[in-house]
């Protein structure tokens, strides 16, 4: 025999308030003469103390309905982690491309100047 659960899951929304309705719910709070109707204030539109006061402070500072900034960079962002680490992996590549250029450049030029000195020798001993 399978029972059936009762229970529903269901995932309340958060609440999202338009820039005019904290302006309207901070001015009747601040309206209200007493805590009494301050609290009804609160209870009626479902709100905490601390909501008022953040968006009170926020409309006398005027930043009330401006846009949030983003999140501040914190460097770990993996992909730029990974673009850092190739870019030093690239300039390291470089460094040692250059060294080994200088390198076969000064083997070409101890090269010629061997080949320069057997030639020499060689005209020499047929001179004898």
């Amino acid at each position: 025999m399978a029972t059936e659960s009762t229970r529903v899951d269901v995932k309340k929304q958060r609440r999202s308030f338009t820039v005019e309705d904290k302006r309207r719910i901070v001015a009747a709070y601040r309206a209200a003469s007493d805590s009494t109707g301050r609290g009804e204030v609160l209870r009626r539109e479902g709100i905490y103390q601390s909501h008022v006061w953040n968006w009170g402070r926020q409309i006398d500072d005027g930043t009330l309905g401006a846009a949030r900034p983003g999140p501040a960079a914190t460097g770990k962002d993996p992909a730029k982690v990974r673009v850092r680490e190739l870019q030093a992996q690239l300039t390291a590549a470089k460094t040692r491309i250059a060294t080994l250029e200088e390198l076969v450049t000064a083997q070409g030029k101890c090269l010629a100047l061997h080949v320069d000195v057997r030639l020499d020798d060689s005209a020499n001993s047929q001179a004898m």
